[in-house]
């Protein structure tokens, strides 16, 4: 029997996505070239590994056990490569990072690590919604993640979620606004009556932005569609409309214009996302650990 670890590889993700092109969009071939390595592996081992379930793909018994056997061998790989990455006697720990959380986390893991000797940190500016991904294909060995209450991750094998922080929104208003903050239906009157500045509804955020306004009673009055968050504050403070921000967010670009809480009880999560393979690596123990600890240490208003 002759395979690969790329055949491998595929397998696993064809049997987590359940269809081929979903195994191709996680791993970024087209979904000609997965059915190819499906059916070389196939011969290879001289067995059906898939049957047909409706339009998903499900695994029969050989595949099964060879599933199983292929999780054991990519484990022991990715094991074996971070051992030989480099000739440093520092573990080099990829942190894949983005925006707000990275303005506030990375800064806090990287002191609490100053003094350890054992541990190279390596940021990796990623996209927040490629992170899962870019975790299990071990692209980076752990990342900053986002998680709405309103929008939740969905659980994936072989990914662990920690949760760093906890925090709800806030809505930047334009200048010269004056709902008062602790009346929830003055903030909802005014919302309702004013323009919104919102991310699109296509991104996760977005998703979450629309949901935690419904449950909070609000319907924004969408007129400018915004990805950046510097932006929307932006926009907001030159009395375009209204954006929703979290203290996050404020830490990497403050406010002039005024905000208050949204009504309701929505939140956002900054997580910690680490592939279980690598949970077995000290050095992303470690910087873990920090993370953990740095975002216990820091102090946010709008904190839950």
């Amino acid at each position: 029997m002759r395979w690969t670890l790329d055949q491998l590889r595929t397998l696993v993700a064809v049997a987590d996505e359940g269809t081929m092109s979903g195994a191709a969009a996680m791993l970024g071939y087209t979904t000609g070239a997965v059915s190819q390595q499906m059916a070389a592996l196939g011969r290879a081992v001289g067995r059906t590994l898939f049957l047909r379930d409706g339009s998903r793909l499900v695994l029969s018994d050989d595949g099964r056990v060879l599933l199983a056997q292929a999780r054991l061998v990519l484990e022991a790989e990715s094991r074996a490569a971070a051992v030989v990455r480099g000739p440093s006697p520092a573990a080099a720990v990829r942190l894949g990072v983005f925006g707000s959380a990275a303005v506030v986390g990375l800064p806090a893991a990287r002191a609490l690590l100053l003094d350890d000797a054992t541990v190279a940190l390596q940021a990796v500016e990623v996209d927040v919604e490629a992170m899962p991904d870019a975790v299990l294909r071990d692209e980076i060995d752990l990342a900053l993640g986002l998680d709405y209450s309103d929008a939740p991750l969905p659980p994936r094998r072989g990914l662990d979620v920690a949760r760093l922080h906890r925090e709800r929104f806030l809505l930047v208003l334009p200048p010269g606004a004056t709902p008062d903050p602790a009346s929830d239906e003055e903030v909802r009157a005014y919302a309702d009556a004013t323009d919104w500045i919102l991310p699109p509804p296509t991104s996760t955020f977005g998703r979450a932005v629309r949901t935690a306004c419904a449950r909070a009673g609000i319907a924004p009055r969408e007129r400018h569609l915004v990805t950046d968050t510097a932006v929307s504050i932006a926009l907001a403070e030159s009395g375009l409309g209204i954006t929703l921000v979290t203290p996050l967010m404020l830490a990497m670009r403050a406010a002039t214009a005024p905000t208050v809480p949204l009504p309701g009880p929505s939140t956002r999560d900054v997580v910690a996302l680490t592939r279980t393979s690598a949970l077995e690596r000290p050095g992303v123990v470690r910087v873990r650990s920090a993370l953990v600890e740095g975002f216990a240490r820091e102090n946010f208003s709008a904190e839950v």
